[in-house]
């Protein structure tokens, strides 16, 4: 059989040995524990418990990870990586199978091979996440579509619909590809005249349009029961629609899943969904958030869509490649030219889940939305797979048939060329392993813990909930404290913890009632007043009075086996606990400082800024050790470093389109740096320097020492000059005594002339 070849042969075979070489590819690189990735700790507690994770609360994955307890191999966290990974795999298996009957092996082997070693997907297949079970439940859905839309929508029609709903259960964003997918199945039934380019209107302009001006998702259910109405007309539409609407219901029955288990208070009972109207702001995620994350709030619609653009074809350059989307291209042109009706029911569901979901998504292009978002790129790339099957199936039968087995060529290199495989490695990342046991070692006994950031919250969640690990700390959810089904859930463990909502300084003092300790970890933000007070403890801050600070001897106990800096992780959330190790570091070596420890305050300093390199803040923090040694050639070296390092901070910040209020906070930390290099220039008698200093630091933020020093130096030279700085000083700052006692002896100087 050729490689180019279709039909019978041995296909079942083939496609095995395909899932086989997968899976074995996947293995090689899975992680051995919990990966530090978005909700794998979340995901794992609510498998083992039984538990109701956060909205949607995915149903599906949870009774299919609460299965893989009884898998007699590694770690509960390990098995749910291998859960992911079969997923993983039998997703390229399926495709493989689908794409070699309809275009033959070379086009079905590059097909397998972009959807494997696309980036995001090879992520997504290591990680006890449900991303991967979504990408199989995709491609199942297209599969069955295919095939009902080549049958007319009879036979397959009541499964594919219970399919669909069921498959719901997994990730209800799958509903995304609906419009299309149904248009797809349906579309081997006649049509009116005018009726594809009617619905192509609706689909691609009208609707979407719809969705964003109102900002809901009404007008996408609106448009898929049209979808289903208009395509099932005619005799048996009330069957049809019946059925339709009958399967699609029992597929999504799985969601009865959560109030029942709800009701019996399990470990995680996020939104309590055991009462109705919980139950269904749950399944809409109208308290959660309707938009993919919260900060999109922060920006008018659409804002971003050009710099979320811009990162999507980051994704695809590296996912594809030249090659891979000119096949793509080949390929939607072969299918608008020869199945017009086929063709719009895909390009519907790629416009939905590409550049519509991107329109709507409006993340800033930061790491932090880049790896929120990475994994949702998965639809449309499939989308544009299945075009690429096509693309390279074509070209299997044009004159230049090499052609073809280039592309297969291409498609197994691209990855290696892009070093894929070695970013995915993640065979010793026991980065989330070490950094759960250090937090917990430093937690006392009965102490309450509070983290806010995702990862390191739902590590500790799974730390305790999977492993039974240190049950005598109370961890709560900073971000989930001014819930009222969050605090009921803690009334319900634990009466004599009051949870409330720990924006102020009075939630926090609340946890600390009857003389509890009170710890946060680094991510955690206790209001002004009590930061700054907070004492280091090894990788958390004591924030109440009652809880030990650290007595060094922490530092000792704690472990950290990933050697890798922050530039040097292999995704945004392992370079986040990181920046945790090197911000525990840093408080440690200020407080020393201030203890008049100089020497291991040089070292835990160090190892911070070893961790993390782009932290102005500690070459500043040694400037002023210098300064206050009067080591001023050394403290100006420091700060200049500190001023180039904010500097690139203002940068990322503008690159990443940061909101106004982080903005002017590094301004203002910027304006600080520069302002204490100028002291350092004018104590070295380079007075032409520190005015250039402290203007850059007035146009960064304009501060009232800087005001100050600006008119020490003019003293004596420019009068005037010195009267502006200082009036203009103690308008910045009226609790500016210096500037103040100075401003009135040279007012008084003035009158007594």
């Amino acid at each position: 059989m050729g490689l180019a070849s279709a039909g019978p042969g041995p296909g079942p075979a083939v496609s095995l040995i395909v899932f086989v070489g997968v899976l074995l590819v996947y293995l090689r690189a899975l992680p051995p524990s919990l990966a530090a990735w978005r909700d794998a700790g979340e995901m794992a507690a609510a498998a083992w418990t039984l538990g109701v994770a956060h909205p949607t609360s995915y149903p599906l994955y949870v009774l299919l990870g609460r299965a893989m307890r009884h898998f007699p191999l590694g770690n509960f966290a390990y098995r749910l990586n291998l859960l992911s990974a079969v997923a993983g795999a039998g997703a390229v298996a399926l495709l493989f199978s689908w794409a070699r009957r309809r275009r033959g092996t070379a086009a079905a082997l590059a097909g397998a091979a972009f959807l494997a070693f696309d980036p995001a997907f090879w992520t997504v297949s290591q990680v006890s996440e449900m991303y991967s079970l979504w990408i199989l439940a995709a491609v199942g859905l297209l599969v069955v579509a295919h095939e009902a839309c080549e049958d007319g929508g009879q036979r397959l029609w009541p499964g594919f619909c219970f399919l669909a709903g069921l498959l719901l259960g997994n990730r209800l964003d799958l509903v995304l590809w609906a419009p299309g997918l149904l248009w797809l199945a349906l579309s081997g039934r006649p049509a009116a005249r005018g009726e594809d380019g009617l619905w192509a209107g609706a689909a691609l302009v009208v609707f979407p349009a719809a969705v964003a001006l109102s900002g809901s998702n009404a007008p996408m259910a609106l448009l898929a029961v049209g979808t289903l109405l208009c395509r099932a007309r005619g005799a048996g539409m009330a069957r049809r629609a019946g059925a339709a609407a009958a399967a699609g219901l029992a597929g999504l029955s799985v969601y009865l899943f959560l109030p029942v288990r709800s009701a019996t208070g399990p470990f995680l009972d996020w939104n309590h969904p055991a009462v109705l109207s919980n139950f269904l702001d749950s399944l809409l995620r109208t308290r959660y958030g309707g938009t993919l994350d919260l900060i999109s709030r922060n920006y008018a619609t659409g804002e971003l869509f050009l710099d979320n653009l811009r990162l999507w074809g980051a994704h695809l350059w590296d996912a594809f490649g030249p090659a891979g989307l000119a096949a793509a291209l080949v390929g939607t042109a072969r299918g608008f030219a020869s199945d017009r009706r086929r063709w719009l029911g895909r390009a519907a569901c790629w416009w939905w889940c590409g550049p519509v979901f991107l329109f709507l998504a409006n993340l800033p292009p930061n790491p932090h939305a880049a790896a929120i978002i990475e994994p949702h790129y998965l639809l449309s790339d499939i989308m544009l797979i299945v075009w690429a099957v096509d693309g390279v199936g074509a070209l299997s039968c044009v004159p230049l048939r090499g052609l073809a087995p280039a592309l297969v060529v291409f498609s197994f290199a691209w990855p290696f060329w892009r070093g894929t495989p070695a970013r995915r490695d993640r065979r010793e990342d026991f980065a989330l392993a070490d950094y759960t046991r250090d937090c917990l070692l430093a937690a006392p006994p009965g102490s309450v813990l509070v983290a806010r950031k995702d990862v390191q919250l739902y590590s500790l969640w799974h730390a305790q909930a999977v492993e039974g690990r240190r049950l005598d700390v109370k961890i709560v959810a900073q971000g989930l404290a001014g819930s009222p089904w969050y605090q009921a859930d803690w009334r319900r463990r634990d009466p004599s913890l009051s949870v409330t909502n720990l924006r102020e300084p009075e939630g926090w003092r609340a946890l600390a009632a009857g003389g509890r300790a009170v710890l946060a970890t680094q991510d955690a933000e206790p209001p002004a007043a009590l930061a700054a007070q907070a004492r280091s403890r090894g990788l958390l801050s004591a924030v109440s009075a009652s809880a030990p600070a650290d007595d060094g001897a922490l530092w000792e106990l704690m472990v950290r086996r990933d050697r890798r800096r922050y530039a040097e992780a292999p995704d945004f959330f392992t370079s986040d606990l990181l920046e945790s190790f090197a911000a525990a570091a840093y408080r440690r070596g200020v407080e020393l400082q201030k203890a008049g420890r100089a020497p291991e305050a040089r070292s835990f300093l160090a190892s911070a800024w070893s961790l993390q390199w782009v932290l102005p803040d500690v070459p500043l923090m040694l400037g002023y050790m210098e300064a206050v040694s009067r080591n001023w050639a050394e403290a100006g070296a420091e700060h200049s470093l500190a001023d180039v390092l904010f500097a690139q901070k203002l940068r990322l910040a503008a690159q990443y389109r940061a909101l106004p209020d982080l903005v002017a906070a590094i301004r203002r930390q910027a304006a600080e740096s520069a302002t204490h290099h100028g002291v350092a220039a004018q104590r070295l008698g380079r007075p032409e320097e520190a005015y250039a200093l402290y203007q850059r630091a007035l146009d960064l933020s304009p501060l009232a020492q800087t005001r100050f020093n600006l008119a020490v130096l003019a003293w004596g030279k420019d009068w005037d000059a010195v009267e502006e700085n200082l009036s203009q000083a103690l308008r910045l700052d009226p609790g500016h005594a210096e500037a103040r006692k100075y401003l009135m002896e040279l007012r008084a100087k003035k009158a007594s002339r």
